[in-house]
């Protein structure tokens, strides 16, 4: 009888808690294979929406459309800039649009998700040739900014979905792998696809990006299926609402959020993952703008031949599978030192292929390629699989969860930083004297030549060097992080700051740069054990 009244009892509709039974806010359990493979397929939206720029749009803007090294590289910088600053916006609007119902039916990330999928479409205007310069600065200005906004929520689902390290690492691991097939394919494709046109057809480029938007298009409704996230309830919105206003007095000012963007840089482990994240980026930048160039007008090969080189990323595959594995066994520090070291030596040998002209110069360019895939394996692995971690460290700080906040301000650096990249390779080669074209087919002065050289050799070198720095004093690691975690538990469920072990403490001290005793929002714990006694 109880059950019968129970089945007619309206559904209450309080416009917020009843949407948390939905499926995106249910935790499906244990996170395997399937489910790290249903969010890593997501990351081909940032490959169908910039992967294939990195390689190629900057060729093709000054082979088929007329455009200088330097008006290219303005058109990055101006793309990454407004990129930078919406990337900001996006993690405080992903964090807070719980507030509105519709961010409280889709989710506060997956509604993001959602709108990816024809936002992906949209890349495919960027490789109309013969174009103005206005025409070429819109479509990407539109293209990058809704590749960072967009993926921004996505990024901070293995925060929300689980706090175990090894799932978290296997998530991360399966998202690199599958963003490796994704850069071999942007590799691989354009190569098959040069053999149908001729090498001064711009038609390639555009069916290229046709074929990953139409890919990515379905793929990102895997994800939206495969995933979920934390679900804020009208209570907890209360006290985040509530601690807000003690924080800012009130104020939600443009000031006020500002200050919230850089008390991210008070956590020690995230300023050094920075000077990592961002110098390494910035060396991968100089060598995607210069290399095309390289092979074409250094080696005096074709654009095949670079597509089949950089093809050579499919060694990402298995050195993101042993990454995977080693990371959970050795400290990041240490693979970072392997990753880029190999990049060191690939940067040396494209200077010595240049100079001496060997024989066997695809011997000699695969063996540098080989290299190099293996370092920016590494390179892209490491960072992105550490970040999840970054954002606890933060809450043992402040006690809220504020990893949007983490993600909006690593992207928007990031996205300065290439974009001053791509503007120093554009500027330099413009300098050194490189000649423009519409017609696929132009020759370069020496001084252009040595410049580039320069870019895929000492530019990268250098960068990578000075990551290297920053690698050598993180200290990171899963046995540090288990540790922290730990303790973040305990507070969490209303231990004292006075119980915590000498050890513990210094380990949380060493990762955050803050010290234990200064912390406040844990404090309440102490008084309410005072109180209890």
């Amino acid at each position: 009888m109880d059950s019968q009244n129970n089945k007619k009892r309206p559904v209450v509709h309080d416009g917020w808690d009843e949407y948390a039974s939905k499926k995106i806010y249910q935790n499906r359990g244990k996170i395997g294979v399937g489910r790290s493979l249903g969010f890593g397929v997501f990351s081909f939206f940032s490959i169908s929406m910039q992967g294939i720029v990195g390689a190629w749009l900057m060729f093709f803007y000054t082979t088929f459309c007329g455009l200088s090294a330097a008006q290219g590289a303005s058109i990055f910088l101006i793309g990454r800039v407004a990129d930078a600053i919406a990337s900001l916006v996006m993690g405080n609007i992903s964090d807070s649009i719980y507030k509105l119902k519709i961010g409280r039916i889709f989710g506060r990330r997956h509604l993001f998700i959602l709108i990816a999928a024809p936002a992906v479409v949209i890349a495919i205007t960027m490789w109309v040739a013969n174009m103005s310069y206005i025409y070429y600065l819109i479509t990407y200005l539109i293209t990058t900014v809704l590749m960072s906004v967009l993926q921004i929520p996505w990024e901070t689902l293995p925060n929300e979905m689980t706090k175990d390290y090894n799932e978290r690492t296997k998530m991360s691991t399966t998202r690199m792998f599958i963003t490796g097939i994704g850069n071999m394919l942007v590799q691989l494709v354009p190569a098959q696809l040069f053999k149908f046109w001729p090498q001064t057809s711009p038609i390639p480029y555009l069916v290229m990006q046709c074929l990953f938007s139409g890919v990515t298009f379905f793929l990102i409704f895997i994800t939206y299926q495969s995933t979920w996230e934390h679900f804020v309830s009208k209570k907890e919105a209360k006290m985040i609402d509530e601690e807000r206003i003690r924080e800012n007095g009130g104020n939600s000012s443009l000031k006020a959020e500002i200050k919230n963007y850089f008390s991210t840089f008070k956590i020690k482990s995230f300023r050094i993952h920075m000077g990592i994240y961002l110098s390494s980026y910035f060396a991968t930048i100089l060598f995607s703008n210069a290399f095309v160039y390289y092979i074409v007008y250094v080696i005096g090969k074709s654009t095949s031949t670079s597509g089949f080189l950089q093809s050579l990323n499919i060694v990402a595959l298995p050195i993101t599978l042993v990454a995977g594995f080693l990371i959970t066994k050795y400290s990041p520090r240490a693979i970072y030192t392997f990753g880029y070291t190999s990049i060191v030596i690939s940067a040396i040998g494209w200077s010595v292929i240049a100079f001496t002209k060997p024989s066997s110069v695809m011997t000699w360019l695969t063996l540098s390629m080989l290299l190099y895939e293996v370092g920016l394996s590494i390179l892209y692995f490491v960072p992105w699989n550490i970040f999840p971690f970054i954002p606890d460290l933060d809450t043992l700080i402040t006690g809220k969860n504020r990893s949007g906040l983490f993600a909006s301000v690593m992207t928007f650096i990031n996205q300065i930083s290439q974009g001053l990249a791509a503007v120093v390779a554009g500027y330099m080669l413009d300098f050194a004297g490189f000649r423009q074209s519409t017609s696929g087919a132009i020759t370069q002065p020496q001084s252009a030549i040595h410049m580039i050289i320069f870019l895929v050799s000492g530019g990268v070198g250098i960068m990578i060097l000075l990551a290297l720095f920053f690698a050598s004093r993180f200290h990171l690691s899963k046995k540090t992080f288990t540790v922290l975690a730990t303790e973040l538990t305990r507070l969490q469920n209303g231990g004292s700051m006075k119980d915590v072990e000498p050890k513990t403490k210094a380990i949380c001290e060493d990762l955050t740069g803050v010290k234990y005793d200064s912390i406040s929002v844990w404090k309440k714990n102490d008084q309410k054990n005072e109180v209890g006694e």
